[in-house]
Parts: structure tokens; sequence; C-alpha cells
């Protein structure tokens, strides 16, 4: 249950984000206030022109030289329209200043939060759930947006009122005014008790609106995997019960928030008819002015009825500081912190007695390897033996437990991490490719490079042949994660695009486990030839893409046992060896207890036995 402490943190962290726009909503503020003032004056001329036509009498306009009561009513009409003239331009420039404010508020929140998301550690960012940051971004922002659109006015419009009319009575008739702010207490007791409880109930609507939102986000990034499996009904099941458990918090709110406004209507009525009768019989005893009795009860509905859109106000209120809430959490996540220093990368890279746990869980263990400029090596090894987590550490998105990751004898921690992955080209097993154009993805790190850059870095990487084909060639629209394409395509098009940057470390994870052989001839081929003076750095399950690098580094348990070259590695006749003939279809018999591996079919071992 969110506490009062809570609410106050959040609404003092939005204020201190709101204080380089304070010039823009102190403006707004004011504009609002007076909109609020021009709005009840009409009510005090009604009252003074009740008297100049009843009773004949002369207002304070007689005072300044209009005697006549025809004039004095005549300017009571024209002070009025004045005034509505007034209110209705004050409401405008209100608005639009609410308005402005609430978009630049919104996209600065927003981009503020992103950026922030984006700076975040990577260990930190895997432990988010992407559906609940995009309900932040999103839906939270837009929350915060339309209270500063609607939700501040109203409550100044109910401060205002209150102040104002409350001594507009005290003013006019001091006894009535008594009985008219009577009900306050009662409506602000039942609005904040009511709130009090509704606030959790909020809380725990934003949490359902973000497991719905990741469970919708999960089902349509894996919509290929559902048909496949024909499983519609079974994620359909899942979605609706997130979207269930969405709809039934919102009713529990809505029960309960719906409680508090025949409660505030019946404690407003029974103000208003106090006013009625009690001032009636003022007036009808001659101990109120007619004109004052009719502004009371004019004014009454002024005093009142805002109350009535308190217990909307609060709930508002409650869900934009849960909103605001979850925004701030994400500026609590920890940064990737880096040191400035920058340097040219000749493309050497040692590792000494690395070690890397997640969770304690260890998964390296006292690596240590060096490759020297310009040197080709692979890292083979059977699933979870650490290649993935060594990616992670050579691209500084994780730091080692222990020991010393060093790039051309710098240490990692001592190096702009930023400034060392710009001169490192990294292409994953499944590349993601933004939306937009061929020639937008290829150049998305480098977007100042020239169309014949484009093609050189698409024909090193043999995607040039397929792109030409395409219906716009490079400037083919590839659809949102390159849905229009094909898995080899999409890795052919990263690989350009790591490329293009001219890095002097590639790094490439099974970059080319989704094309036919043909065209990883070409790829290596291409490898080959632009591999010349930078560092290449394989990840393979497919041991034919790593026989021609320099050496070869086998893991297991998150250490290298075997390494050397595919010659030298097959003549030990040992883990590499055996995953070779796995590979190859030659079934040679090896122990291969120390790694992971599927057992041959029962039907093989039998034809093997004899």
């Amino acid at each position: 249950m969110a506490t009062h402490s809570q609410l106050t943190r959040c609404l003092l962290g939005l204020l201190v984000y709101m204080r380089p726009f304070r010039k823009e909503y102190l403006l707004a503020s004011t504009y609002s206030l007076l909109n609020k003032v021009c709005d009840l004056i009409p009510e005090m001329l009604l009252g003074i022109a009740v008297n100049t036509v009843i009773k004949k009498e002369f207002s304070w306009l007689a005072y300044i030289g209009f005697q006549d009561l025809k004039v004095q009513l005549l300017l009571l009409g024209v002070l009025t329209l004045i005034t509505y003239a007034a209110e209705s331009l004050l409401e405008y420039l209100a608005s639009i200043k609410w308005w402005s404010l609430a978009q630049l508020i919104q996209h600065d929140f927003r981009m503020a939060a992103f950026g922030h998301v984006q700076k975040s550690t990577m260990d930190t960012f895997s432990k988010q759930k992407i559906g609940h940051l995009l309900t932040s971004l999103n839906e939270d922002v837009n929350q915060l947006e339309r209270f500063l659109e609607e939700g501040v006015d109203e409550i100044i419009e109910v401060i205002a009122t209150s102040v104002l009319v409350g001594g507009a009575f005290f003013f006019l008739a001091p006894s009535i005014a008594f009985f008219a702010i009577l009900p306050m207490p009662f409506i602000i007791y039942i609005t904040f008790v009511c709130q009090q409880k509704l606030n959790p109930l909020y809380v725990t609507i934003r949490q359902k609106a973000g497991a719905l939102s990741a469970q919708l986000a999960n089902s349509l990034l894996g919509m290929m995997t559902i048909k496949s499996l024909v499983a519609e009904e079974r994620v359909e099941k899942k979605v609706a019960e997130a979207s269930c458990a969405y709809k039934d918090s919102n009713c529990k709110a809505i029960r309960l928030g719906a409680l508090v406004v025949p409660l505030v209507r019946l404690s407003i009525v029974f103000s208003y008819l106090v006013i009625l009768v009690y001032g009636g019989l003022l007036t009808i005893e001659h101990r109120l002015d007619v004109g004052a009795y009719s502004t009371l009860i004019f004014l009454s509905q002024r005093l009142l009825w805002p109350f009535a859109d308190i217990a909307e106000i609060s709930t508002n209120f409650q869900r934009v500081m849960a909103s605001t809430g979850r925004l701030l959490d994400l500026f609590q996540l920890p940064l990737e912190r880096s040191a400035t220093k920058t340097i040219n990368l000749q493309g050497e890279i040692t590792f000494d007695a690395v070690s890397f746990a997640y969770n304690q869980a260890p998964t390296l263990q006292a690596l240590s390897f060096a490759i020297t400029p310009g040197q080709k090596v692979a890292f083979v090894g059977s699933t979870g033996a650490g290649k993935t987590t060594l990616l992670h550490l050579l691209l500084g998105l994780y730091l080692p437990t222990r020991g010393q990751i060093c790039f051309d004898k710098h240490d990692i921690l001592d190096l702009s991490l930023a400034a060392l992955r710009r001169q490192i080209g990294f292409v994953a097993q499944e590349p993601f490719l933004f939306e937009g154009t061929v020639a937008e993805n290829i150049a998305y790190v480098h977007p100042v490079a020239t169309r014949a850059q484009i093609i050189q870095a698409a024909q090193d990487a043999a995607a040039h042949a397929f792109v030409q084909e395409l219906p716009h060639g490079y400037d083919t629209w590839v659809g949102e994660r390159g849905q229009s394409l094909s898995g080899g395509q999409k890795q052919r098009i990263a690989i350009a695009r790591a490329l293009i940057g001219n890095p002097a470390i590639l790094i490439l994870d099974e970059a080319t486990s989704a094309v036919d052989n043909a065209t990883e001839l070409l790829i290596h081929r291409a490898l080959a030839r632009i591999s010349q003076g930078r560092t290449l750095i394989m990840i393979a399950h497919r041991l034919s893409t790593v026989k021609h690098v320099d050496k070869i580094f086998v893991l297991q348990d998150g250490q290298i046992v075997e390494q050397g070259s595919h010659a030298a590695l097959l003549a030990e006749d040992k883990i590499y060896a055996h995953l070779w003939r796995l590979q190859t279809g030659d079934l040679r018999t090896y122990d291969p207890s120390p790694i992971s591996e599927p057992t041959p079919p029962k039907a093989l071992s039998r034809r093997q036995d004899g």
C-alpha cells in the first residue's frame, strides 16, 4: 500500500523535475486564477442588477457619476459582457499554456526516462520486463500529460472558488456563510478516506496494465512460433487472464470511486437548501438584501459544486502520482559507468584470469587468453559453455567479477565504453534491423556514409546481389525488425552494417547460421579479404565456418580446455575433434562425458555393436 510519504516523494519528484518549466506553469496558473475570478464576477453584477431593478436602489455606479438607473443597468450589462469576454480570453490563454506545458513536459520526461533506461547497465536492463517499460514510457507519461492539460486547472478552480466565494459569503451574509461551508469538512473527509483506500488499487491497476502489455508484446513478437505450434488458444487464454486481471482491478476501484460522488452531492444539496430557505427567510424579514440573496443563491452553486469534482480530481491525482512513481523508479536504475579515455584500437585483446557470474552462478572461471592485432580466432563449445558471456564482456556490456580485460594493454575499466564500441563491429546471431530502408540500416552507425560506401559494405558482406533484386534496391523498406527479409538476408545486412564503420575488431556471433552453403562461402571469401588488418573473433556452433581461422579456443564450463588450429585440435583427438566428427557424420567413438552432447539413437548403437 502506498503511504503518504510515497505520495509526497512522487509529488516532490515531479515538482523538482518541472523546475526548468516554472515560468511556464506559473504563468499558466495565473491565467487560470484570473479566469476563475472573472467567472465569478457576473454573479456579483447580477445581485447589483436585481437591486437596481426591484428595489430601484442606486449602486456603486452612482458614486462614479451614473445616476440614472437605466444607464446603470445598461452599464452592468456591458460590464458582464466584458467580464465574459475576459473570462473566455483567459480560458483560451490558460488552455494553450497548460496544453503546451503538458506537451513539453511529457516529451522531456519520456525522453529523459528513455535516455536513462538506455544508459542503464545491461545487467539491470535484462531484468526489466519490456511490457512494463513500454507501459511506463507510454501510458504513464500520457497520464501525466492529461493531468497537466486538465487536472491542475481543476485543482486551481476548487481552491480559487473556495477562497473567493467563501470570502463573498462572509462579506455579504456572515450568518449564512457558516451553513454554506459546513459540509466542506465532511466532503473532504469522505474524499480522502476513499482515496486512501483507492490508492493501492490504482497502483495495482498500473501493475496489471504492465503485465497485460508484457503479455501482448510477447505474444505479438512470438506470432510465428505461436502459429507453428498451433498455440493460439493457449496464448489467447493467457492474454484473456491478464486482461481480466486488469479489468477486475479497475472494477474494484470503480465501485469504491463511484460511491464518493453521491455522498458529496447529498452534502452539497444540504448546504444549498439551507441557503435557499434560511437566506429566503432573512430576505423576507428584510435582514438580507434581495440582491445579496440572489447572489448567494448563484454563488452557492459555485462554492460547493466544484467539490463534487474533488473526488475525480483526487482520483486523477492518485493515478498520476502512481504513474509518476513508476517513471521516477526508472531513474533509479543504475547507470553504466565508464571512463572518458579513448584510444585508437589496434586489435590486441587480453583476458587475464577473468571470472564472471550471473546472480552468484559462475559462468566464466579464471579465463586467460591473448589475441594479437589482425589475428583471426574462434570460440566454440557446447551450449552453456560461456560463449555469449564472453561476447558481453568483450563489448563491455558486463564487467568481470574478477580478473582484467585489456584492449591494447589498456584496462577496459580505464576506457570509454562508447568509444570502444564504436571501433568494434558486432553481428549478433539474430540481427536486429530497424524500421527503414536497406541503406538506412547499413548506414545506421555511420549516417554520413555515401551511397558508394554503403554499396561497398554490402558487397563485402555478400549482400549487394540480393539487394539489387529487391523492389527498390537499397531504398526498399524492410519493415519492423526487418520482417520483409529472410534470416540470411538480415544477417548479411547486419554484417554490412558492422563493416561500414571500418572497425578495428570484428565480432561475429553465428553470423552465417541463417545462410545456405553457397552464401556462406561467399561471406567467408569476403571476410577473408576484409579481415586483413583487423582482428576477427568468431563464435560458432558450425565448425566448418571456423576451420580456417588462426586459432580456435574450445570453451567448456566457462574455461578454455583446448586451443590451437583446426588441424592441431583434430590431431589431439579430444573435445574439438569429437564435435567435428559429430557434425561431419564421422561416428568414430570418443567418450563425450566432458561435454553435454546427446547420445546416439538406440538403433544406431545396435548397428555399431554389430
